[in-house]
């Protein structure tokens, strides 16, 4: 009789604890709805369930997204973006607060999407200690030493693809060769990759995921964002044979442990003796390849365009460029001292990416309810800065629509704080900003070298991005006149 009731007695009890469960499960969502609805949250609009607001941000202008909602609701409003209900906030200040409070009151925290293209593992997905860990092991092959080691075999790769590529055509268009010469000197001082098939495979790979990591994360079949994940597979597929080949190499002592950055994250150990991970060598590769890429084409390919419709700019950093080929002797190559004379050429490039943004902005995530003007944002909400509340606006810059390099002269001192951010600021500055930016003074200092003049055919092409970053529509086409 006693078995007989403890059986019979098992699904009471069984179906009593599920009760209890749910009631529990049904209280604490009540205590968190109610003390939602007992905050201040910012005004906004989040859009459609689960999708938000994330297809009109991914298919319109980014400052046109911006812009509409910061009138209507002012400059701290809520959004939902890739699924996660996200506060932007906007003008100087909004980004000094998040850029300035890193791992006190926000992290790091880009969508789940994004990073399982990018890395989870990579320096974009650390916080904290780990954090700074990868970051000094990236700052052995992208601090000023190694920056300056760069510069011969730099400067040897961006001539002989001028040469090759640009040098003897009557016509070319910009776009897809700055692409392919970023790529080629990212894989060549990177990953020691000389091979031109397989550059162009991991090229078109890099694209692809790029193309994914911007779209709406869709996983099924003939998305752009299943195209990433693929492309991203392949991508650690050919990578950790580099990696097998590159260990070989080592204990052999045929390669070095400084060359690049394959060789660094392989012989890398923090205070403790610990080493990466394969999975966190690869994660930061594909992460280095986005960041040393993003950031440089954009500028690269619209500074022709710039320039070319203000002829007294377009004098000015060809007249610095003549000067420091001038004072050259026959067969010097260029120095680490001539790019730091390079300043208005600098000026140049840092009004092309205040006009035209390489990155839109970042993403952060509370670490507990931030209370910010009057408003509270909860834990666990994503908080967005963005260039483009800054960048455009009248009462950062004056007459911001024209291209004045001058508002850059002496290191940047006459531009307000936190209002030009083209590789963000603080503790998650762009490790890479240093070697995109000696690319770009490199790559002009050739062009002007190498040729006299350019014609753009079409002076009036769209400027677009599919969303991000913004750049010729058509490629940007121009007639080149040789110097002879």
């Amino acid at each position: 009789m006693e078995t007989f009731i403890q059986l019979d007695s098992s699904p009471v009890l069984l179906s009593l604890a599920l009760t209890a469960i749910l009631g529990i499960i049904l209280a604490l969502l009540c205590i968190r709805y109610k003390h939602r609805s007992l905050l201040k949250l910012p005004p906004g609009n989040l859009g459609f369930p689960l999708i938000g607001e994330t297809i009109p941000f991914a298919s319109q202008a980014p400052e046109k997204f911006f812009s509409e909602r910061e009138k209507r609701f002012g400059p701290v409003f809520v959004t939902s973006l890739i699924g996660h209900p996200t506060v932007v906030l906007c003008g100087p200040s909004g980004n000094r607060f998040l850029l300035s409070n890193e791992d006190k009151l926000v992290q790091m925290s880009l969508p789940n999407s994004t990073m399982r293209l990018l890395g989870q593992d990579s320096l974009l997905g650390k916080r904290g200690n780990e954090h700074r860990i990868v970051r000094t092991a990236l700052a052995r092959c992208l601090g000023p030493q190694a920056l300056q080691n760069y510069i011969p075999k730099m400067s040897s790769e961006i001539q002989n693809h001028i040469n090759k590529k640009w040098k003897g055509k009557d016509e070319v268009k910009v776009l897809p060769l700055v692409r392919g010469l970023i790529f080629s000197i990212a894989s060549t001082l990177f990953f020691d990759v000389n091979d031109g098939h397989q550059q162009k495979q991991l090229h078109h790979l890099l694209e692809t995921i790029l193309v994914g990591s911007l779209s709406v994360p869709l996983d099924f079949p003939g998305t752009r964002y299943r195209k990433g994940l693929q492309a991203r597979l392949k991508l650690d597929e050919i990578l950790s044979s580099l990696i097998k080949r590159r260990r070989s190499d080592l204990r052999s002592g045929i390669a070095s442990d400084d060359q690049d950055l394959l060789s660094v994250l392989l012989t890398f150990r923090d205070e403790k003796g610990n080493s990466l991970t394969d999975q966190g060598i690869l994660d930061n590769f594909s992460a280095m390849f986005h960041a040393s890429y993003d950031t440089t084409v954009a500028p690269m390919a619209l500074i022709f365009k710039l320039l070319y419709s203000n002829p007294e700019y377009h004098e000015k950093v060809f007249q610095e460029q003549l000067e420091i080929i001038g004072n050259k002797k026959e067969g010097e190559e260029i120095s680490w001292k001539d790019l730091k004379s390079m300043k208005y050429t600098w000026q140049a490039v840092q009004e092309t990416l205040r006009m035209f943004p390489a990155i839109f902005g970042s993403f952060r995530e509370a670490i507990n309810d931030i209370h910010y003007e009057g408003y509270v944002i909860p834990k666990g909400w994503r908080i967005l800065w963005t260039s483009y509340s800054t960048n455009l606006k009248q009462e950062y810059f004056n007459e911001p629509e024209k291209f004045k390099p001058s508002r850059f002269e002496e290191e940047g001192r006459h531009v307000a704080p936190y209002t030009a951010l083209p590789f963000g600021a603080g503790l998650r500055i762009c490790p890479a900003w240093e070697f995109s930016k000696m690319e770009i003074l490199l790559f002009i200092h050739h062009f002007v070298k190498t040729f006299k003049e350019y014609t753009i055919i079409d002076p009036n092409e769209k400027i677009s991005g599919d969303p991000f970053p913004p750049l010729p529509s058509r490629g940007c086409l121009i007639k080149l006149l040789p110097r002879a």
